[in-house]
């Protein structure tokens, strides 16, 4: 039985058990974190993005999306949806760089620290750090 690590395959009643549900709370709490980060910010939209944006077969949607949108709209539920359904986390999560460099272009580097931050954080939990 794999409890989403890549670490770690314990049933829950045990201790490693207690670190994935450890671990999957650490990812609820970034993940809400995350969001109204982006709605203190002012990033976060009421409008989705067309089916057509969202369908991109591209990494981070990023020729549909601006990188913004990608974590509200995609990653975002994404997560939500693994958490809610108790599914596997991803094994690894590498999305701090690429946050780091789209605030910098958008000239948000300083209001977003606290946002690239918790992406930093997922990052590291998910990635077992």
């Amino acid at each position: 039985m794999d409890f989403g690590s890549g670490l770690c395959n314990f049933p829950p009643w045990c201790n490693g058990g207690e670190w994935v549900m450890g671990r999957r709370n650490e990812v609820d709490r970034l993940v809400q974190e995350m969001e109204h980060e982006m709605r203190l910010l002012g990033i976060w939209s009421s409008i989705p993005p067309s089916a057509e944006a969202l369908a991109s077969e591209f990494p981070f949607c990023y020729d549909t999306l601006q990188f913004d949108q990608w974590l509200q709209w995609v990653f975002l539920p994404r997560i939500h949806a693994v958490l809610d359904a108790g599914a596997a986390l991803p094994a690894a999560s590498d999305i701090a760089p690429l946050a780091e460099v789209w605030f910098i272009e958008q000239e948000m580097a300083q209001e977003a620290a606290r946002l690239v931050g918790l992406i930093r954080r997922f990052d590291q939990v998910i990635s077992g750090q």
